[in-house]
């Protein structure tokens, strides 16, 4: 009955609505009017809050890691990536790493990747939308003066810009 497409949209959403829902259905049941028990009420309701909202931000970042998969698979492991795709296997090293571009495309059938460059080597492209593409995030997380949240904030503003593949630097080494 629903499109195939549409389906997978909706899908991606579940975990950050079943969030939202839960958050929400702890909270009203703590501030229930026959539960005012005045500072026994905060006491739980406060740490029902903060675990909400930090399942609810997860949730909506691994939403928008996800999308049309690309072909291949990645794996992480000591802030070392690992892409093995169709067109061969890339091996980075993260320590190495001196300059990361997110290139997005407004297109829906080009999927978003991360071009990332390597001191005297060419630069090696990494898709963001395979298997075990969310846990490059967490390991970018490690470079020094990387943040999640500028890199999903980029990544919205180019997917909307409406240019054909933007190029943005979301991380450089200082030296």
């Amino acid at each position: 009955m629903i499109r195939p497409e549409v389906a997978a949209g909706l899908k991606r959403w579940v975990e950050p609505a079943v969030a939202l829902g839960a958050s929400l259905a702890a909270l009203w049941v703590v501030g229930m009017p026959g539960m005012r028990w005045g500072w026994l009420s905060l006491a739980l309701a406060l740490p029902i809050a903060v675990a909400g909202g930090v399942w609810l931000r997860v949730a909506v970042r691994r939403a928008m890691m996800t999308g049309p998969r690309a072909q291949g698979a990645l794996f992480v492991e000591e802030r070392r990536v690992l892409h093995v795709g169709p067109m061969g296997n890339v091996q980075v090293d993260l320590d190495d790493v001196t300059q990361i571009d997110l290139l997005v495309s407004s297109r829906s059938d080009v999927p978003p990747g991360l071009m990332v460059y390597l001191p005297e080597s060419p630069p090696v492209s990494l898709p963001l939308d395979v298997q075990g593409g969310d846990a490059l995030l967490d390991a970018m997380t490690a470079l020094p003066g990387f943040s999640a949240d500028r890199f999903h904030t980029q990544r919205a503003r180019a997917r909307r810009g409406g240019q054909e593949t933007p190029i943005l630097t979301v991380w450089r080494r200082r030296a």
